[in-house]
């Protein structure tokens, strides 16, 4: 035991060794890393322990690592440190550490060497989430991460995972909502102002920002007072500390005595808009300006006692807190850890050299871009991730601040059309270096207004040209050095880009949503920048009706250089909607190496999303501009593979971000097959699916599958007709057609009417049908959708057209009629609550709404058809064309809609039609289950019976159906969590199916 003992002590000193120097901090500092000491960390009992390391970098909360050859000793002593006390400070998280026996045969000096090169260790997080006393009865730790199993990593990966997980998530929540609580304190201290004064405040800082005029004035100055902290503690002689001076109010003329200092030396776009501001809410009303800085004061105090120096950024985690008209103008920040995800995939090592990744000037040869940079989460994750690289590959502490420098005025690119957010990129990308001196930026802020010919788009502008102008250049060039910045522009040339992050705006103009519907701009502005944008996009591989994301995806493509690579948020609407299928087939002839990610539907939203508040569900898209096309690749002959992953859980917290991204990263570098697991330690956390297809721009059906078998089976079935799946394999009896091929579809509600009291469009007002007795005559319509009610094949109209004067014309209503039917197919299919894709009424009538009619003569076609729809085949061939943008909904636009592919019954022999027609009226009384509950519904079994009847397919075929009905409603998509759902999924297994 004591030689095992001994060499577990010489791996304490080689790895904490390691560990300084894959940070500059703890290499020009090693006492922020102590190994084996006694005297600094203390149990709840008050006695000293002895931590194998301990970090004690004085910009993170502590951090103990326990390293042992035994992987339980390792965690039993990890969680035995928890709850302890390092000075004033809880230890919450503490890392157990599973050292490989190999290192016993080596001497520290080589270990080091080891450890550096690459070898790999083994770890496990485990954390306290709130403050409490340690317990014998209580498990000691509140979470731990992976569940189970350790994740393997080299030192580098160790150093990365141990600094972003230093804190638990819900400490930095909870301060940052005790920040905007202060922030808010601070704001209403100036209420006081009056109209007029405030109007003037509006004025000076520049006022189109989604926070309201005194609260962008409190982030400015908080902003500076934090910048003012960080520079103090980086021993810049012109910093002084920030402190409330003893029993008084700060005095702004001290306040912007020492901003002035600061601002003279550099750091102009922090401190020039703050001491502006500053000197003019002073002169209004000194008093309350007084105590909203000792408010932001307290705010500075809060973040530095909790030592979140490196973990909390006001762009990150505070703007959204307070930020107004984000929602309205569908402008959502990106997480943190989305951010750390994304830069880690999208910024790979073999991108350069090793030797260039350690060269200082970088950032002179190479740039990174966000052109709808927000707040600037998405550059700084990406900065980070550069800087990173660089250390690990040969960066010293003086090549850190060339690096640093050079990225200031060259590398980093952000444009956005809110100056407070510009602002706070360029001030959070300066505080990440060491107080270091910089010049000119590349962050702008942009214009979006206008009217006429004067109009402008923001940053699809660069479409137009190379050159889009910075307002802050016009406004005292706030965003920048000392330079004289007259008429400046932030320049980006076409391919000129090696990295591109962006989370863009998501704003369409469609069902009361419009594009540019940001603060400050009027209805005209509004319009003059939709024409514009529609004119900047005229020639790119743009529909407007898919919104403002897919246009700078295009730009993205214009900018990118060959070989480089583009990282997006985007709406999950991207993979699947008609509006987006240009822009996905330009994604798949200019791009290679793409990789689409989403988390298991229903499970990334709210507090938990990719982007903060938004409640929709969203993806991840990277992928490497290629250097010339794929050779044919206008031919629909020519494949592409995308790699389609999904996550089983969100991603929320720094620092495991990155482990996920390098575990994603492995598994893409694998997946020679169709489909791979994706694991940390012994957890499942997702899986990859390759996809293989034409470049089309069809849907990307298999994103956000969780059963690859079920992805494979769908994709063959909607493309090829085969029915694949085990080992059946057989073609349907016909070919595939659409919806459109075989029937006449129907109008859209639009051209049918209107319900009453909306606005006055179409040939028809509608109004609901009151009694059944009134379901039938002149101009009925199954416009709505009623889960409750619509729960057979044959099911009665919902509403009755009416023409009063000034509605339609008679021609109008005469050509509506033309298109009555019997036969309609759902557009906004919930699989939770409704029962049918297809429907039939006993009469002709009129669709609507929810409803699209198809027309065909023959009869017995048409009950097959809605036999089709309504069977286990038809549903997933809907799905995979559906839009999944909300768990448990397959909406389809009319575009969509008449593409969905479906077997061309027309070619089936009369008798084979019989079959389905007979069915058909056998079960048209019988009351189905919701489409999710399939696999529990004995009518959902006699339609799949009689479809396989229909189409001739295989007994093995038709064993092979139960199977597939269970996975595909045991489909996250489909069931959406539903309850009621999952209680009958678990009630049945695969071997009750066989």
């Amino acid at each position: 035991m004591e030689f095992g003992s001994l060499h577990e002590q010489n791996f304490n000193v080689a790895l904490a060794s390691a560990l300084r120097q894959t940070n500059p901090r703890w290499s020009d500092n090693p006492q922020r890393i102590q190994v084996e000491r006694v005297d600094l960390v203390r149990d709840q009992n008050d006695r000293k322990i002895r931590p194998d390391i301990l970090l004690c970098d004085e910009q993170l909360p502590p951090v103990i690592l326990e390293c042992s050859y035994a992987p339980s000793n390792a965690e039993k002593d990890a969680q035995a440190r928890l709850g302890c006390k390092y000075r004033i400070h809880q230890v919450r998280t503490a890392v157990a550490i599973h050292v490989p026996t190999d290192f016993q045969r080596l001497q520290v000096d080589r270990c080091i060497d080891v450890l550096l090169e690459g070898r790999p260790v083994y770890s496990s997080i485990f954390q306290l989430l709130k403050d409490r006393e340690q317990h014998a009865s209580a498990r000691p730790f509140d979470r731990r991460w992976p569940n189970s199993g350790f994740m393997e990593g080299t030192v580098h990966d160790l150093s990365l995972l141990v600094t972003g997980t230093a804190l638990p998530k819900e400490d930095i929540e909870q301060v940052a909502t005790k920040i905007a609580a202060l922030v808010n304190r601070a704001a209403n201290y100036l209420n006081d102002l009056k109209a007029r004064q405030l109007e003037s405040v509006a004025s000076h800082v520049h006022q189109r920002s989604p926070l309201k005029a005194l609260r962008t004035v409190m982030v400015l100055w908080l902003n500076a007072l934090l910048t003012q902290q960080r520079l103090f503690l980086q021993s810049v002689d012109a910093a002084d500390p920030v402190e409330l001076p003893g029993g008084d109010l700060p005095r702004p003329s001290q306040v912007i005595a020492i901003w002035q200092r600061i601002h003279h030396t550099n750091w102009r776009s922090v401190f020039g808009p703050a001491t502006e501001a500053l000197k003019h809410v002073g002169r209004l009303h000194p008093h309350a300006a007084s105590k909203a800085l000792s408010a932001l004061i307290q705010a500075v105090e809060t973040i530095e006692v909790a030592q979140l120096g490196l973990h909390i950024n006001i762009g990150a985690e505070l703007f959204p807190k307070l930020s107004e008209d984000r929602k309205q103008a569908a402008a959502f920040y990106t997480q943190p850890s989305t951010a750390e995800l994304l830069a880690t995939l999208t910024i790979l090592p073999e991108a350069l050299p090793r030797n260039e990744w350690g060269q200082g000037r970088l950032f002179k040869l190479h740039r990174l871009a966000d052109l709808a940079c927000g707040t600037g989460t998405l550059l700084r994750a990406g900065y980070r991730r550069i800087a990173s690289l660089h250390e690990k590959y040969g960066g010293t502490v003086d090549s850190l601040r060339t690096l640093h420098s050079n990225a200031m005025e060259h590398g980093l690119i952000g444009t956005d059309i809110s100056p407070i957010a510009a602002h706070l990129t360029a001030s959070s990308l300066a505080a990440i270096g060491q107080g270091e001196p910089y010049g000119d930026t590349n962050i702008g802020w942009v214009n979006v207004g206008g009217t006429g010919t004067g109009a402008r788009a923001g940053s699809l502008e660069y479409f137009a040209g190379s050159n889009v102008e910075d307002l802050f250049a016009k406004t005292g060039g706030i965003s920048t050095g000392d330079i004289d910045l007259d008429n400046r522009s932030v320049c980006v040339e076409d391919a000129s880009l090696d990295w591109i992050l962006m989370n863009p705006p998501y704003s369409r103009t469609r069902g009361g949503q419009s594009a540019f519907d940001v603060a400050g701009i009027s209805t005209d502005e509004r319009k003059a920048c939709q024409k514009k944008w529609g004119d900047l996009v005229k020639h790119q591989a743009v529909n407007r009706k898919a919104g403002l994301a897919a246009s700078f995806l295009a730009l993205a493509k214009q900018k990118c250089k060959p070989g480089g690579r583009i990282g997006f948020v985007l709406p999950l609407t991207a993979a699947f909607a008609d509006s987006w299928t240009i822009t996905r087939q330009m994604v798949e002839q200019t791009f290679e190496d793409i990789t689409a990610i989403t988390v298991t539907a229903g499970k990334a939203l709210g507090r938990d999303a990719l982007s903060a508040d938004t409640k929709m569900e969203e993806m991840l898209l990277i992928a490497t501009k290629r250097f010339t096309p794929p050779p044919g690749s206008a031919s629909k002959t020519i494949r592409c593979a995308i790699k389609c992953i999904t996550l089983t859980s969100p991603v929320t917290r720094l620092g495991e971000a990155g482990a996920i991204a390098q575990a994603i990263l492995s598994a893409c570098s694998r997946a020679a097959g169709d489909a791979l697991p994706i694991g940390i330690g012994s957890d499942q956390i997702g899986q990859l699916i390759t996809l293989r297809k034409p470049i089309d721009g069809r849907p990307w059906s298999a994103l956000g599958v969780v059963h690859a078998a079920l992805a494979g089976f769908a994709y063959r079935l909607s493309t090829e007709g085969v029915f694949d799946f085990g080992d059946v394999i057989e073609e349907l009896p016909v070919p595939l057609t659409t919806l459109e091929g075989l029937f006449t579809i129907g109008p859209t509600h639009h051209r049918i009417g209107h319900l009453r009291g909306n606005s006055p469009i179409g040939a028809f007002e509608l109004c609901p049908l009151t009694s059944s007795s009134d379901s039938w005559g002149l101009d009925r319509a199954l416009w709505a959708a009623d889960s409750k009610s619509q729960t057979k094949l044959v099911i009665q109209p919902t509403h009755k057209g009416y023409a009063p004067s000034g509605v339609g014309s008679n021609s109008a209503r005469a050509a509506m009629r033309r298109f009555q039917s019997t036969l309609f197919y759902s557009r906004n299919m919930r699989w939770t609550s409704q029962s049918l894709v297809s429907a039939t009424c006993p009469r002709v009538v009129l669709g609507g709404r929810a409803w699209t009619a198809l027309l065909h003569q023959n009869d017995t076609l048409r009950k097959a058809l809605a036999l089709w729809a309504n069977s286990t085949l038809g549903m997933i061939m809907h799905w995979t064309q559906g839009q999944r943008t909300q768990a448990g909904r397959s909406t389809t636009q009319m575009a969509a809609l008449r593409t969905i592919p479906c077997p061309n019954l027309e070619g089936l022999e009369q008798h084979q039609l019989a079959i389905a027609a007979a069915v058909f009226d056998e079960l048209r009384t019988q009351v189905l289950l919701p489409a999710c509950q399939a696999h529990a519904d004995p009518v959902r079994r006699k339609i799949d019976s009689a479809v396989v009847k229909m189409l001739s397919l295989s007994s093995n075929a038709a064993t092979a159906i139960p199977i597939v009905r269970w996975l595909w409603c045991n489909e996250p998509s489909v069931h959406a969590h539903n309850k009621a759902a999952l209680r009958k999924i678990q009630e049945a297994t695969r071997n009750e199916l066989l």
